[in-house]
């Protein structure tokens, strides 16, 4: 049983090597062999570059965005500290937020004021992103920060009076009725986000003196994508839901998961295409080795053991392209920021131009490349099987003839 098996591999690994580098046998084989290895190599270092790069658009946004907006808001309650226990919810602070009008310069731009504590785990990450003026300190007057971009646009300046008018809905009558209120300019500041063009942040207690509400909870949660179960379970303890982050932003990361998902449809052709490659270089080298397989089936083989070796060479050639792809991708998305700044300096073109983005984003996942590459060599292998199945069969029937 093992001579046989040693038979088996060894005539494989010795069509594998003919139809790679030989000299011998036909040009076309080894033509076809070689493009369909190079096929499951570019596509599969393709696959890989283009989640990667849709991996860190979507980090990024989550990171920039997410650390911005609330992950959760909830009432005013009496045991606070019980809130901390419920699923991923790792602190909480006091928290307001309003829409307003920015009355200065003559863009008149719709923005979103936050009031927050001095000890929000957000201050601490916008004070790294201060770009001129402080933030503000115990004794500072009415202080307000706003986006560069929107102060760019605006022509604010640091120190100068800023009136917005706070919308508020009357419970009673429903009606809107606005509310003036002006703030001394702190600061500003950039985080590369859309939410520097519509954001403003003022100390929650000179909010809630404007607002005449008392401060709401803002729950941060370690992991953000849990917003669902954390809701779930906040509501089925009784507690009174404001807001989450799911739902203003929720259709958008939406989006991008599809695009995701749609990219990586599209550049799934190119396996495809490379599959098919090695279907049609599989089926030749079946039929040039038809003799071969004749001569082995007579001399003790079975016709199972024949259909072996053409599945272990494709195998080994399917691999082979899967092997050199994934190095070659791994490779190209972690050295493709250098290589976008470089093509940046040399042509003054980048892929990133009019975004917030620095440069390209990437990120890795190793389950992402795990799936891609598992996938690939499963699509090979049904791929295979199924052709060998039905090819090797004549040197049966042949065998049976004689």
């Amino acid at each position: 049983m093992l001579a046989r098996l040693k038979i088996v591999f060894t005539l494989a690994i010795r069509y594998y090597s003919a139809g790679l580098g030989g000299s011998s046998g036909r040009r076309y084989v080894r033509f076809v062999n070689r493009a369909s290895v190079i096929g499951m190599m570019l596509g599969t270092a393709s696959l890989i570059v283009v989640v990667s790069v849709m991996n860190g658009f979507d980090r990024e946004l989550k990171d920039r965005m997410l650390s911005l907006t609330p992950h959760i808001l909830i009432g005013p309650v009496a045991n606070s500290r019980k809130l901390l226990q419920v699923g991923s919810v790792v602190s909480l602070h006091p928290f307001l937020a309003a829409d307003g009008l920015l009355l200065e310069g003559q863009a008149g731009d719709l923005i979103g004021i936050q009031g927050l504590s001095n000890d929000d785990p957000q201050v601490s990450m916008l004070i790294g992103a201060l770009t001129n003026g402080r933030w503000w300190e115990k004794g500072d007057a009415i202080p307000i920060l706003v986006g560069e971009t929107l102060a760019r646009r605006n022509g604010l300046q640091l120190g100068e009076m800023i009136k917005v008018a706070i919308i508020q809905v009357n419970s009673a009558t429903n009606q809107i009725e606005p509310k003036v209120a002006a703030f001394r300019l702190q600061g500003t500041f950039k985080t590369g986000s859309e939410l520097d063009t519509r954001i403003a942040l003022v100390r929650v207690s000179d909010l809630a003196i404007v607002l005449r509400k008392e401060p709401l909870l803002r729950l941060r949660l370690s992991d953000p994508m849990d917003v669902g179960s954390v809701t779930a379970l906040l509501v089925e303890k009784g507690f009174l839901i404001h807001s989450a982050w799911d739902q203003e932003f929720g259709a958008f990361f939406k989006a991008v998961k599809l695009e995701k998902l749609l990219m990586g449809l599209l550049l799934s052709v190119l396996v495809g295409l490379a599959l098919i490659s090695l279907s049609a270089g599989m089926r030749i080298v079946i039929l040039e080795k038809q003799q071969v397989t004749e001569i082995l089936i007579t001399l003790g083989l079975s016709i199972g053991e024949c259909r072996q070796i053409f599945i272990i060479q494709g195998l080994l050639l399917t691999a082979t392209g899967i092997t050199l792809g994934l190095f070659a991708g791994l490779v190209g998305a972690s050295q493709l920021p250098t290589l976008m700044n470089y093509l940046e300096l040399m042509t003054g073109f980048s892929v990133v131009a009019g975004s917030y983005f620095s440069e390209l984003p990437v990120d890795i996942r190793s389950v992402d490349t795990a799936f891609i590459t598992l996938v690939s060599f499963i699509s090979a292998v049904v791929v295979l099987v199924r052709l060998v199945l039905s090819s090797v069969d004549r040197p049966r029937q042949a065998a049976g003839q004689r």
